[in-house]
C-alpha cells in the first residue's frame, strides 16, 4: 500500500520538493521530477510509487488515498492551464510531460496527447467583429481576393456584436477558416455535436477549422487584420491539440497565410464572411493517427474527384471547390 511509506523522508538536496509548503505544487513537482526521469508515462500511483522509492516524498504528504490526490492534482492542472500545463493524458489516467511532445527520442506511442471528449466547443468567447450589411453590399461574388476586403477593415461599417448568437440583423459576422494542408492534401472531418449543432453542418463532412473573430483576438501586432489570423491559429491549437508553440512560436507569415475570404449568402441574404486561411501541417505533427474529440480525421487530396460534394457542410462545398481548381491549376 502506498498509504504505508507516507512517513518517508525526503533525499537530500532533490529538486523535485521545491514548494514542500503546497500540497498542490509539491504533487505536480513530484511528478514532473518522476516522470522527467521515468521518460515514459505513468499512472499516478506508479508515479507515487517510484516517489517513494526515489524517496522523493516529503514527510507532510500522507494519507490513504496519495494516488488519488495526486490523479485529481494532475487532471486539475490540464483541465485549468491546457497546453501551458506541463503534464498531458496518453490514454486515461497515464500522464507524462509535455516537453516530451517533440523528442524523438522518445516513442512516438508516447507523445501522444488523448483529447477528452468535450460536451461543447468551448472557443473565443466575447463581441464578434462584424460589417454592416451595406458594407459588404457592394461586394461582387462570393469568392473575394483578400485585397478587396483588407481595406473594409479599417472602415466605418466595422463593429463588434454582442456575440455571434446575439448578432443584430445588419450583421455580417466574420470567422476564421483555417484549412490544414499538407502538400496537396487537405485535412477533413465530420462534424459532431460537440462542436457543430446547425442542421446544415451536423454530421457533414468539413475541411475547415473555424471560429468568430472576437474582441479578444486582436492584440498589439494583430491590427491590421483585427485577429482574423490569430483567431484561427487558436481554432486549429484547440482542436488539433499542436502545441501552442508549434503555432505561435514563429511568425505567423510562416506557418499560415490569407488566401480569401469568402461571402457566405443564406436566403439570397449575406449573413457571414468567412477569412479562409491556408495552414501548413508540420511534417512532424500526424493528426489522423491522434486520439482527438473530432470525428473521422482523414487526409483528402485536392486533387481528386469528389463524388459526393453534398456530404459536404455549406461553407466547405464552396472552398473546396475553389481550392480543387487552385490545385489542379499549379
Amino acid at each position: 500500500m502506498i498509504a504505508s511509506h507516507s512517513a518517508a523522508q525526503p533525499a537530500a538536496g532533490t529538486e523535485a520538493v521545491t514548494a514542500a509548503g503546497s500540497h498542490l505544487d509539491s504533487y505536480l513537482n513530484i511528478a514532473e521530477a518522476v516522470l522527467r526521469r521515468a521518460r515514459r508515462p505513468l499512472t499516478a500511483k506508479e508515479i507515487l510509487e517510484t516517489a517513494y522509492t526515489s524517496e522523493l516524498v516529503p514527510p507532510q504528504l500522507h494519507g490513504k488515498t496519495q494516488h488519488k490526490t495526486m490523479g485529481a492534482r494532475l487532471s486539475e492542472d490540464i483541465l485549468l492551464r491546457r497546453d501551458r500545463s506541463a503534464f498531458f493524458r496518453t490514454e486515461p489516467g497515464r500522464f507524462f510531460l509535455r516537453e516530451f511532445l517533440t523528442d524523438t527520442s522518445v516513442p512516438e506511442k508516447h507523445r501522444i496527447p488523448m483529447i477528452a471528449r468535450r460536451r461543447a466547443r468551448e472557443l473565443h468567447k466575447g463581441m464578434a467583429l462584424a460589417f454592416s450589411r451595406r458594407t459588404v453590399n457592394g461586394l461582387n461574388g462570393s469568392a473575394l481576393a483578400r485585397e478587396a476586403v483588407m481595406p473594409l477593415l479599417q472602415s466605418a461599417g466595422l463593429h463588434y456584436t454582442r456575440d455571434v448568437h446575439h448578432r443584430g440583423l445588419d450583421d455580417i459576422v466574420v470567422w476564421s477558416f483555417v484549412i490544414v494542408t499538407r502538400d496537396e492534401c487537405v485535412l477533413t472531418y465530420r462534424h459532431g455535436r460537440y462542436r457543430e449543432g446547425r442542421d446544415a453542418f451536423l454530421r457533414r463532412r468539413s475541411i475547415g477549422f473555424f471560429a468568430p473573430v472576437v474582441d479578444q483576438d486582436r492584440g498589439l501586432f494583430d491590427r491590421e487584420d483585427h485577429g482574423i489570423i490569430s483567431s484561427g491559429l487558436k481554432a486549429v491549437a484547440v482542436d488539433l491539440d499542436i502545441p501552442a508553440e508549434a503555432v505561435f512560436g514563429a511568425e505567423k507569415d510562416d506557418v499560415a497565410s490569407l488566401d480569401h475570404f469568402f461571402l457566405y449568402n443564406e436566403d439570397g441574404q449575406p449573413k457571414d464572411l468567412l477569412a479562409v486561411i491556408r495552414f501548413e501541417c508540420p511534417r512532424w505533427f500526424d493528426p489522423v493517427k491522434r486520439r482527438l474529440a473530432i470525428n473521422d480525421l482523414s487526409w483528402m487530396s485536392l486533387r481528386s474527384q469528389i463524388n459526393h460534394l453534398e456530404d459536404f457542410d455549406p461553407w466547405s462545398q464552396t472552398v473546396l471547390q475553389r481550392a480543387q481548381r487552385a490545385a489542379v491549376a499549379v
